[in-house]
C-alpha cells in the first residue's frame, strides 16, 4: 500500500491501536499527526515517525472539546497544506468506573458517550468540509464488539451503546458524502492486547480471555493497524460505509 503524499491525523495516537496507526501510516509513506492528551508518548512517535523519513507533528487535543478539533485541524492544514487521512482512534471504557445499568450514573455515561462518540462527531466535523471542497478524503473509525454483540462484561451497557452510535454514524456518513470521494469505513476490533490492557489485567485474566476468542488468543494492535492502512490506501477505493470485523472470530459466537 502506497500512501505517499498523504496527510494522516492519527487521534489516541500516542499509545495502544493509535500509536501502531500512527507508526503503519508512515512506513506506508503518509505524513501523520499524532493527536492526543498524552504530549510525552505521543512526542515519542512522532520522533518514530521523523526516523522512518516522514514529516509528524504532535499536537495536544482533547476529542470531546469541539474546539479543540477545530484548531487541530487548522494547526494541520497550517502545517501540511492538506487532510487526506482521519483515523478516529481516541476512545475507550469507563474503566474503574464499570457498573451493571441499574448502578450506572449519568456522569460516566456522559463521560464515555462523550470520549468515544462525540470525539468522533468532533474530529470528523473539522475536516470533513476540507475533504468535501477537494473532494477526496479517507475516514476510518474504531467500533468494537461490543456495540454489534453487547458488551461481555455485563457492566458496560454505556460503552457497548457508544460504540453501536459509532457504527452507525459512519455508515450513515458514508452515504452523504460519498458522492464527493469520500470513503468513511469502520473497523471492530475483538480484545486486543494493547499495553495499556496487559498492564491493568493479571495475566490469569489475559489468559482467561484469550481462551474465549475462536483463534485462541487476543488480537494486536498492529493487526488493527494494517487495516486501517488499507482501507486509507486507493487499494480500498471502492469501500465505504462497512464495518469489518478484527476479532478473531469473536462475533461468531458459540
Amino acid at each position: 500500500m502506497n500512501l505517499e503524499g498523504k496527510v494522516a491525523i492519527v487521534t489516541g495516537g500516542a499509545n495502544g491501536i493509535g500509536r501502531a496507526t500512527a507508526l503503519r501510516l508512515a512506513q506506508e509513506g503518509a505524513d501523520v499527526v499524532v493527536a492526543d492528551i498524552d504530549m510525552e508518548r505521543a512526542g515519542e512517535v512522532v520522533d518514530q515517525i521523523r526516523a522512518l523519513g516522514r514529516r509528524a507533528l504532535a499536537i495536544n487535543v482533547d476529542v470531546t472539546k469541539s474546539d479543540q478539533t477545530e484548531e487541530m485541524a487548522k494547526a494541520v492544514l497550517r502545517e501540511f497544506g492538506q487532510i487526506d487521512i482521519l483515523a478516529n482512534i481516541a476512545g475507550g471504557g469507563p474503566r474503574d468506573r464499570r457498573a451493571p445499568f441499574h448502578k450506572s450514573t449519568e456522569e460516566v455515561w456522559d463521560f464515555v458517550i462523550d470520549f468515544n462518540l462525540k470525539g468522533v462527531r468532533n474530529s470528523t466535523r473539522a475536516v470533513i468540509e476540507h475533504m468535501i471542497e477537494r473532494k477526496s478524503g479517507k475516514i476510518i473509525n474504531i467500533g468494537s464488539t461490543a456495540g454489534t454483540m453487547g458488551s461481555t462484561t455485563k457492566m458496560m451497557a454505556d460503552y457497548a451503546a457508544a460504540k453501536a452510535g459509532v457504527i452507525g454514524f459512519t455508515k450513515s456518513l458514508a452515504k452523504e458524502v460519498a458522492q464527493y470521494g469520500i470513503n468513511v469505513n469502520c473497523i471492530t476490533p475483538g480484545p486486543t492486547a494493547t499495553e495499556n490492557f496487559l498492564s491493568r489485567n493479571p495475566k490469569e485474566v489475559v489468559e482467561k480471555l484469550a481462551s474465549t476468542i475462536h483463534l485462541g488468543r487476543m488480537g494486536k494492535p498492529e493487526e488493527i493497524a494494517s487495516m486501517v492502512s488499507y482501507l486509507s490506501s486507493d487499494e480500498a477505493a471502492f469501500i465505504t460505509g462497512s464495518n469489518i470485523l478484527v476479532d478473531g472470530g469473536v462475533s461468531l459466537g458459540f
